[in-house]
């Protein structure tokens, strides 16, 4: 179907009831991962290795039901079926995380997590398919900058929530049922959104470009024509797989005792230290659709090398800041680098194909969730074996490796991409 919207330019008219009903969607998720390692951590004992399991087990949900997701994104008539299960699913898995808090009950914590991740990649891999599907690919940066906003903006709500009703009620009560009743509000608006979106989201409205078909019958017959072509691009793409599977590992290797490392290091109240992370999250929400815009102006080989070094330097000033409220500065140009990152990634794996851009999602993901699988494990194994700022150092210097592997990608993939960039190629 044409194009439609306010600006039609850009995105198509219901593009904009996708971001309502992702902040819906993303209400618990900062609130929940940045409790659990802290109780997991200082009540229910965990060391270092339990907890990177724990937040790896969300991860590996995440990677078996997103490689199976996106093979049924492209085959499934209706992807909007994929995203009310996926939102049923995470609700449900709220329910049982709040449960194992409760119980104090560190296998059950693992079910949870593992739940949550398993039943987001059949929410997400869909949905992404459908922002692809209603955005220009011009500007395709922006509109995942305006689905990470939307997310991001979910989250600090959702955070607010959480911690104001748990310090609240902590004045009165230490009874966990109430302490962290907002866990299961959560997961009731993710009921909610999941029917909202299956009943106001025309998954036919598409962002119609005429350039999109020839381009694709051109990288076609030129494969037929050109077997070097095809295989370029296969060479390309495994680059690319390994590019999003070492930055997963960079990503995720230090994020999951980034908390616990401020409190054992540089602030011990948690009060303290939960109100030093809400400005970081909230700036960075409001920047995400501006960094949209930005990265769909650089070429991409550009926007990697700035963000790898900015990255690496940031992440070093972080494990040396002494103050609280540096290290909150530095979260938020770290937040920032971040972001951009991924919104290079995500637009490129959007424009290696139309026909299979649910599958190319999917494998994507699957890349990235094996990478972030890893990283914890490797984390808490550095972390309990040789010291607390080991894990952030060995992240620092992965993420320098992925600027030589990416010049590989866009020297044998994106000039042969279908949907190409509107910049200089490379």
């Amino acid at each position: 179907m044409l194009k439609r919207g306010n600006d039609s330019t850009r995105f198509t008219s219901d593009f904009n009831r996708m971001l309502k009903i992702v902040i819906l969607n993303s209400l618990g998720f900062f609130f929940i991962g940045f409790l659990i390692p802290i109780i997991a951590r200082y009540n229910m004992a965990a060391s270092a290795i339990q907890i990177s399991l724990i937040i790896s087990f969300q991860v590996l949900g995440r990677t078996i039901s997103g490689t199976i997701t996106g093979f049924l994104t492209d085959r499934l008539k209706s992807r909007k079926k994929l995203v009310l299960l996926g939102s049923i699913g995470r609700g449900i898995s709220y329910f049982i995380i709040y449960i194992a808090i409760i119980l104090n009950s560190l296998i059950l914590l693992g079910i949870g997590t593992f739940t949550l991740g398993f039943l987001a990649g059949v929410f997400w891999v869909p949905f992404n398919t459908l922002i692809a599907e209603k955005s220009n690919k011009d500007n395709r940066s922006e509109a995942y900058g305006k689905r990470n906003s939307a997310n991001a903006i979910g989250q600090m709500i959702g955070g607010l929530i959480g911690f104001l009703l748990l310090m609240i009620l902590g004045l009165f009560t230490d009874n966990p049922f109430l302490l962290y009743a907002s866990i299961p509000m959560f997961g009731i608006a993710n009921f909610f959104a999941g029917f909202k979106f299956n009943r106001e989201v025309d998954e036919s409205i598409k962002f119609y470009e005429p350039s999109d078909n020839l381009t694709n019958l051109i990288i076609k017959d030129n494969k037929e024509k050109h077997p070097k072509l095809a295989g370029s691009m296969i060479l390309g793409s495994f680059f690319l797989m390994s590019v999003l599977f070492l930055s997963s590992i960079n990503g995720s290797i230090a994020k999951p005792f980034l908390n616990i490392f401020v409190i054992e290091t540089i602030e011990s109240n948690i009060q303290l230290v939960t109100w030093a992370y809400l400005p970081a999250g909230i700036v960075s929400t409001l920047l995400a659709p501006k960094l949209g815009k930005l990265v769909d102006k650089f070429r991409p080989a550009i926007g990697i090398t700035i963000t790898s070094i900015l990255g690496a330097l940031v992440t070093w000033l972080l494990i040396n800041s002494a103050n609280i409220w540096v290290f909150t500065l530095l979260l938020l140009v770290d937040l920032t680098i971040m972001i951009s990152s991924g919104l290079i990634f995500q637009n490129l794996l959007s424009r290696i194909s139309l026909k299979n851009r649910g599958k190319i999602l999917g494998s994507g993901e699957f890349f990235q969730f094996i990478g972030a699988f890893i990283g914890p494990l490797l984390g808490g194994i550095v972390w309990d074996f040789i010291g607390p700022s080991f894990p952030f150092i060995i992240s620092i210097f992965v993420e320098l490796s992925l600027i030589p592997l990416y010049l590989v990608v866009v020297y044998y993939l994106i000039p042969h991409l279908a949907e190409t960039y509107a910049i200089k190629k490379e």
